[in-house]
């Protein structure tokens, strides 16, 4: 009895040691390793979204869950100009919008949809469930991404380089912090990952000389690029860089890359016919993007009502000033990952699969173009809608790891403890910035300044049906609550002219200033830049004499903000 225990013993430590077994707990291991930094980021130092583009395209997502169509209560002064410049009126009811392209909104209304009932915020939603319900669906669509990550890897490699490559990409702080950011990123990576794998297939077809799987390959990639560009135009400087590795690389080049674009030409046209039948203009407000840097920032231009467009004529020495960012920025916008790096030190080596030599240089010249589209539109820092780099950091650390496991190799150093540990120094220095954050993260439960959402919808409630409020944080107010917002004109003037002429159907109610445009450097920006116009209001020393709005009163927090209002609102009833 005893021997037939020990023996039982000794086979279950030989399964453990040699067997499957090890397999099946390593790899559970790994998986709760992820689900737990996953928990870590949705529950524990989640505090809702924190970025005016996931704002944004949450508020238009849940019109369109409502039924409203694709419209928006975030309102920008240059919309009204588009649209008064096409039709010379408004387009009655709720605006169109036509800034954001749609297919985040799109996923934000389905995920949006089933939690209608819990829409309206209660004062205790510290962190609003549709923020929640958005974070939680980006960390799936990173799930997936990495899913299909892992067999194009394996594909390009090993089963061993796919299994790292899947490590390092979560333990990159930089994604995880995309995941649960609102932005359109991950929509983006989970169809660039698949087109990836689509253009794999078609580079073994060329191989091959299989021209029609070589061409249906194609087909899909375009169709899937063409997808992201709805997600986001950035994107189609991708389909650029995509279609001239076409014509350079694959067989039957004119064909092929007539067929591409047509395919993506098919796909996008229909939105851009969209926008210049409801605006005149097939890009939206979207174009508008590139005068960012010009002589103001984008949100500048976009509160203009009688927009300065000779700032086009500055775009050349933006360009300069974009080359520089990306320059000092470029490890930054990697994740600060060594291995994504070593990427490009991987473009001098000659790796044993043909496929997987031509492969990298149709990647490198995505990345080249993306690049160069994200010199005209720049990202304003690492966790940007600009920032295109993070769509390529997986595929980046699979060639950087992989060149840098061929370095080593050179060595002929014939000491497995010295590899693991090369390997482990690796995973650590990679794993660096996650660290650092996760232990550096604020205590603070809101991201304040400047959010504070039970705040904000208690502010947006003052309002009465069919009152318009105006605020430095147009998206927050249209978000957290639903009201229709009019983003702070750049003048007092313009204020006024759209109050009396009542364009958007009645008078404006009231005026909420926040830490947007007051928590700024005084001279610099306050009293002599952007919001100079406004400076009186926000140092609560204005005049209110000729002002439409004659109320006042200091906010929480800290008396940072300041509600302007054309009757008192906030004095209990008597």
């Amino acid at each position: 009895m005893i021997h037939d225990e020990s023996t039982k013993v000794q086979e279950f430590v030989h399964r453990l040691e040699v067997g499957g077994l090890k397999k099946v707990i390593l790899i559970s291991a790994f998986f709760a390793a992820i689900a737990g930094i996953a928990s870590l980021f949705l529950f524990f130092n989640f505090r809702g979204l924190d970025s005016e583009t996931a704002m944004d395209q949450a508020q238009v997502g849940r019109q369109i869950a409502a039924g409203a169509g694709y419209t928006t209560l975030y309102i920008r002064p240059m919309a009204m100009w588009q649209f008064l410049g096409h039709q010379e009126k408004l387009p009655e009811g709720l605006l169109p919008d036509t800034y954001n392209f749609p297919l985040n909104p799109v996923m934000n209304a389905v995920l949006l949809r089933p939690i209608k009932r819990w829409w309206p915020m209660q004062p205790t939603d510290v962190v609003y469930i549709g923020d929640r319900v958005i974070a939680a669906a980006g960390i799936a669509l990173l799930f997936a991404s990495v899913f299909v990550t892992f067999f194009l890897v394996r594909r390009l490699f090993d089963s061993k380089i796919a299994w790292m490559t899947v490590g390092l990409v979560f333990l990159s702080d930089m994604m995880w912090r995309f995941s649960v950011s609102g932005l359109p990123q991950m929509l983006m990576l989970f169809f660039f990952s698949v087109a990836l794998h689509l253009l794999y297939s078609a580079v073994e077809a060329r191989e091959e000389n299989r021209l029609a799987r070589q061409m249906l390959a194609l087909a899909g990639v375009a169709f899937l690029l063409a997808l992201m560009t709805l997600t986001s135009p950035l994107a189609s400087w991708i389909f650029l860089g995509f279609t001239l590795s076409v014509f350079a690389w694959f067989r039957q080049r004119v064909l092929s890359g007539l067929l591409v674009i047509v395919i993506f030409s098919l796909i996008v046209s229909p939105w851009l016919v969209r926008n210049y039948l409801v605006c005149g203009n097939p890009f939206g407000l979207a174009m508008f993007s590139v005068l960012d840097g010009t002589s103001g920032s984008e949100l500048s231009f976009m509160s203009n009502l009688q927009p300065d467009l000779r700032a086009f004529g500055m775009v050349r020495a933006k360009l300069r000033a974009g080359f520089s960012n990306q320059f000092e920025n470029f490890f930054s916008f990697l994740g600060y990952s060594i291995v994504a790096a070593a990427f490009f030190f991987s473009l001098l080596h000659i790796y044993k699969r043909g496929t997987t030599n031509m492969f990298r240089w149709g990647l490198a010249l995505m990345w080249l173009c993306a690049a160069f589209g994200m010199v005209v539109f720049t990202p304003r820092g690492q966790i940007s809608p600009n920032q295109l780099h993070v769509l390529f950091l997986p595929l980046f650390i699979a060639y950087g790891l992989a060149f840098l496991i061929v370095l080593w190799n050179r060595l002929n150093l014939r000491f497995e403890p010295a590899k693991i540990a090369f390997l482990t120094l690796i995973f650590l220095v990679s794993a660096l910035p996650l660290a650092i954050n996760l232990l550096t993260q604020s205590h603070s439960r809101v991201n304040w300044p400047p959010y504070v959402p039970p705040f904000i919808n208690s502010i947006s409630n003052w309002m009465e049906p069919g009152e318009i409020l105006v605020t430095d944080m147009p998206w927050a107010v249209a978000w957290y609550g639903g009201r229709p917002t009019l983003l702070l004109p750049a003048t007092s003037k313009q204020f006024i002219t759209i109050h009396d002429y009542q364009y958007l159907g009645g008078p404006l109610n009231g005026l909420y200033l926040t830490p947007v445009s007051g928590n700024r450097p005084f001279l610099s920006q306050i009293a002599k830049g952007e919001f100079r116009e406004w400076a009186p209001f926000i140092m609560r020393t204005a005049d209110l004499t000729n002002f439409p709005l004659k109320f006042f009163t200091p906010l929480p927090v800290d008396n940072e903000c300041v509600f302007y209002s054309n009757r008192d609102r906030w004095s209990p009833a008597p």
